[in-house]
Order: structure tokens, then C-alpha cells, then sequence
């Protein structure tokens, strides 16, 4: 009995330096990608926005799809405004985060005109509570995701908040693409058995079939 339980600790205390092993990983990859992020000039942040859109609008998968989500970008990602005028433009269900109350959690909602919008939690754009419509995930065709950092096999770093942790398996039939600057993409991310992997992925350089 004393044996059992000693391999028990002992396989208890290895789980845990792996977990804080993985932790310190994530975090250096979170400081190194974005304080390289931060760096880029709005100047590059516009022309490789453009170029990521026009990629993204001309694919065949997004076209066919009816019901998009996108993110609402921050100052240093790639900004996904005129990713949604396209698709309001051709006449798609077009859903965005809408934060919960409970840190860490979202939901999707329905706009259908960026004038939709107002600044909300933490200084984000986000739907106007007065007027939402909520869109149940699992509806979704197609879900835009932002990351810190992504690798080529479709690992997602996010912020840590796990916000999209939380939200996606909710969105179990939805294609997912991770949208990001070459800068962003590692040789690999740190895994854990609760990861969601991307389909694909979009940099300015194209589009990536995720391994």
C-alpha cells in the first residue's frame, strides 16, 4: 500500500513540473512573439492586413460558407474589417465575440454592419449589448481566429485568458482558421490534451494546410 501511494506522489509531483514546464514555455513564446509584434509599423500592419484579406476573400472554402466569425482585431494584429464588409458584402451571417460577464468566456453574435459596434469591456469593440442577437456556435460554418502565436501542425498560443479554449468545442462542425504575421508562427507550441488545433492557417505569405 505504502508502495502504490508512493508512486502515486511521485507521479503526481513529475505531472506537475511538466505542467509548470509548459507553463514557463508558453510564457516566453507569449513575451518573444509579442514584443515582436508590437514592433511592426502601422505602415505594415495596413499592407499586410490588405494582403491577408484579399488572400482570404478569393478562397473557395470561406466563399461557400453562409455563416462566418471573425475576431475584432487590436491595434497590432491583423485587422479583419474588410474580411467582414466582404462577407456582409456577399450577403453571409457574420458573427463576432461578445465577452460574457465571467472573464474567460464568450459567446457569438450576429452584426450586420460594422456601425454595429461600440467600444465595450477592456476598451474592445464589440457588439452593442442593447441590440444583440445571439448565434448558437454550433450553426457557425467558420470561425477567424487570432492568436499570440501558432505553429504549422495548427497549435494555438493565445493570450491565457482561454477565452476560444472555452468557446470552440462549442463550435464543433465550424472550419478553423487561425489568421496571423509570419512573425507570429514558431516551430513549435507547447501541447496539451485539451488543445484545439486549427485546419488552417493564414499569414501575409498565403494560406497553410495545417499538418
Amino acid at each position: 500500500m505504502k508502495k502504490i501511494m508512493r508512486n502515486s506522489i511521485e507521479k503526481w509531483g513529475q505531472l506537475i513540473v511538466i505542467q509548470e514546464s509548459l507553463k514557463e514555455e508558453k510564457k516566453r513564446i507569449r513575451y518573444d512573439v509579442r514584443k515582436t509584434r508590437r514592433n511592426l509599423s502601422a505602415l505594415l500592419v495596413t499592407s499586410w492586413s490588405n494582403q491577408i484579406a484579399a488572400c482570404f476573400c478569393s478562397w473557395p472554402i470561406y466563399q461557400r460558407c453562409e455563416t462566418v466569425m471573425f475576431y475584432l482585431a487590436m491595434s497590432k494584429e491583423v485587422q479583419t474589417e474588410q474580411m467582414i464588409r466582404d462577407a456582409l458584402s456577399r450577403g453571409k451571417q457574420v458573427c463576432v465575440p461578445l465577452l460574457g460577464e465571467k472573464y474567460g468566456e464568450m459567446t457569438a453574435a450576429e452584426i450586420t454592419s460594422l456601425d454595429d459596434l461600440v467600444v465595450g469591456k477592456y476598451g474592445l469593440k464589440m457588439p452593442n449589448p442593447e441590440t444583440v442577437r445571439l448565434v448558437l456556435p454550433s450553426s457557425i460554418q467558420m470561425v477567424v481566429i487570432p492568436a499570440v502565436a501558432f505553429d504549422k501542425n495548427g497549435n494555438r498560443l493565445g493570450l491565457g485568458a482561454g477565452y476560444y479554449d472555452r468557446f470552440l468545442p462549442e463550435a464543433i462542425d465550424s472550419i478553423l482558421i487561425g489568421i496571423a504575421w509570419e512573425c507570429q508562427m514558431v516551430n513549435k507550441l507547447p501541447e496539451e490534451e485539451h488543445d484545439i488545433k486549427m485546419q488552417y492557417l493564414m499569414t501575409e505569405n498565403g494560406l497553410i494546410v495545417c499538418r
